[in-house]
């Protein structure tokens, strides 16, 4: 193996060996960038079910996205071979830590342990329980400036929580290591959930803090043990631990998965009082992590990665910049769920014609006159509908003069489209110049995903290719309107502006999802837009060819053909379009052919839309953007 290229990488060392899998030191042909290489035995790759298994870890971390969990930039098959490219840790495991000094000193351990919670709490609230947690699955990087900041690796027996399907296991066969399972592990229990890995932890906490195990002894005393045994207290062992770490640790180890911390933030929070802290760059809950397009983690890596977390030194201004990011955002998230509550959350509405129109198209009586006489109340929306059907964007080779005529040539169902698709450009409309032209970069690349989604739609035949358009043209509507809130609120402090411009861009980030997807409701738009815009940031493994998984490979294919209001990071958008393309099962010449002139045609149609302003009313609906 040693000397053979996989995956664009050459085989440079071993690294080390298990049951299932090798890992190998890897170095990019091209850019000469290290990565870890997890290479499935050839012994066992024949077995349909470790394949999935396998196939399924890589799955896992990427749907997770945490700073504290290894990344893992690729997977594939080479070669003949199944295999996994990792992010290359420099450091230890845990578990070479204990071999040399047999205990971790409980204020480092703690702040160790509290990074691992951070990472477990992040992978159960995707539905997903590590079910193999270990020392030798806990790795302390070498950071210069982060000494021991933990990585857990290993997902490959993940489970993935109320997925209908999954790979099955020999009955009678231990899936785990027998020291650290739960009792509900070792019973075998397919319905065991987030607590198991909350017991696995405390014989983690219980093995660093005091150099033994809670329970010893050969195979069958051990699982024994987990059954029915009571584990002596910590200070049985080390009589200077406090009897409250002793009984946070204890209470994971309850038998009974209801007597347990009942989340992994709740036992993150119960080992802060200990006085462990988790390094600033990359603590957990309070500063969210994201997927690809994550607004407010930094990227932790000696590469700054705007849309992956990785490692990085982050200085006291962007330490401060950061704390800034999560109180704005707290704040503004506070503000919108207040107000959705009271039902008094200004959002864009429908022109009243618009909506009426929508209600009219729906009647199967209804004739194309009536509904163009509906359309002929409103002059903005009648100038846009005429312009558009004469331009080539519609077929319009023979010059149309009524707008019975436009909508008898675009038809009822790509009208419904366009009604919704001209309310939807004047949310990004502003009276001021310099906010109107970073809407407009924003509104051409909400055209450039929706078209593209469109058209992906056509290599996937159980999609609905309209719904995937409005999902790619909505995607990012909830910004003007995070916006014009954080505007409001900043208008209502004392000292007036309290963000800078980064932090502003941060915060839109963060927040406006929700609004979009509200907005998305209650313009009557499918069902599966709101949840495409709802669940754009990450890839949901679990519905593979759905329409949020197609508006998210487009939003990454249009960034790197450059349609977007910022540069993108290269890196990561090939990690998300290669995952995209996985999860849709789609082959990269069908995603190309479905890229090729794609900037020309939104081009197109942002030409078709600016000749049909000129000359057209200038009245813009009411709404709280402007």
């Amino acid at each position: 193996m040693i000397g053979a290229t996989l995956l664009n990488y050459r085989i440079v060392s071993q690294l080390g060996a298990g049951g299932l899998g090798t890992v190998y030191l890897g170095e990019h042909t091209i850019i000469g960038r290290k990565a870890a290489l997890k290479v499935l035995n050839s012994a066992v790759s024949q077995d349909e079910r470790i394949v999935q298994r396998f196939i399924a870890e890589a799955r896992a971390v990427n749907t997770i996205r945490h700073p504290n969990i290894v990344d893992v930039t690729d997977y594939g098959q080479a070669n003949g071979a199944f295999i996994i490219v990792m992010e290359l840790l420099e450091g230890e495991t845990v578990a070479a830590r204990l071999e040399k000094i047999d205990r971790i000193e409980p204020h480092h351990a703690v702040t160790i342990l509290t990074q691992a919670a951070s990472a477990l709490g992040a992978a159960h609230e995707r539905g997903i329980v590590h079910r193999d947690l270990k020392p030798e699955n806990l790795f302390l990087t070498s950071y210069p400036d982060y000494p021991d900041y933990l990585k857990v690796l290993d997902f490959g027996i993940a489970k993935l929580l109320g997925a209908p399907t999954g790979p099955k296991t020999t009955p009678g066969l231990i899936i785990g290591t027998p020291a650290y399972m739960s009792p509900e592990q070792v019973m075998g229990d397919e319905t065991l959930d987030a607590r198991s890995d909350v017991y696995s932890f405390g014989v983690v906490a219980y093995r660093m803090l005091t150099g033994r195990l809670p329970f010893e002894g050969n195979l069958m005393q051990v699982m024994q043990g987990h059954l029915n045994g009571t584990p002596a207290p910590l200070r049985t062992h080390d009589a200077t631990l406090s009897e409250a770490l002793d009984e946070v640790v204890m209470k994971c180890l309850s038998r009974a998965p209801a007597d347990r911390h009942q989340s992994m933030k709740a036992l993150r929070r119960a080992l802060t009082t200990f006085g462990g802290r988790t390094p600033v760059a990359f603590s957990a809950e309070e500063a969210r992590p994201v997927a690809t397009t994550g607004a407010l983690e930094p990227a932790p890596h000696p590469e700054p990665v705007a849309e992956d977390p990785r490692v990085i030194e982050v200085t006291r201004e962007e330490h401060a910049e950061r704390l800034q990011v999560i109180a704005v955002s707290a704040r503004l998230k506070d503000i919108i769920l207040k107000r959705l509550r009271a039902d008094s959350l200004k959002l864009p509405a429908l022109p009243e014609v618009a909506m009426k129109c929508l209600e009219l198209v729906h009647d199967p009586d209804a004739s194309f006159s009536e509904v163009a006489h509906l359309i002929e109340r409103d002059p903005f929306i009648a100038s846009r509908l005429l312009r558009l059907s004469n331009s080539p964007v519609y077929g319009g080779h023979s010059r149309i003069g009524t707008v019975e005529g436009a909508v008898s040539r675009v038809g009822m169902r790509t009208l419904v489209t366009l009604l919704q698709e001209t309310a939807a450009e004047q949310v990004f409309v502003s009276r001021d110049p310099t906010i109107r032209n970073a809407f407009r970069g924003i509104w051409e690349h909400c055209l450039g995903v929706a078209t593209l989604s469109r058209d992906l739609c056509a290599h996937v035949p159980t999609l609905d290719a309209n719904a995937a358009y409005l999902g790619g043209l909505f995607h990012d509507i909830g910004k003007p309107v995070v916006a014009a809130m954080l505007l409001e609120v900043e208008r209502g402090t004392a000292n007036g502006s309290f963000v800078s411009g980064g932090v502003w861009r941060r915060v839109v980030d963060e927040c406006h999802r929700e609004v979009g997807s509200i907005i998305a409701f209650r313009w009557y738009l499918p069902q599966e837009v709101a949840q495409a815009i709802a669940q754009l940031d990450t890839y949901d493994l679990r519905r593979g060819r759905s329409t949020s998984n197609v508006v998210r490979l487009a939003n990454g294919l249009c960034k790197r053909e450059g349609l977007d209001v910022k540069a993108p990071d290269l890196e990561v958008v090939t990690r998300v379009i290669l995952q995209g393309r996985q999860v849709v099962r789609l082959t990269e010449a069908q995603v190309e052919a479905s890229v090729n002139g794609l900037t020309h045609r939104v081009h197109a149609l942002t030409q078709a839309r600016n000749e049909s302003d000129a000359g057209s009313s200038t009245r813009v609906f009411e709404r709280s953007v402007g």
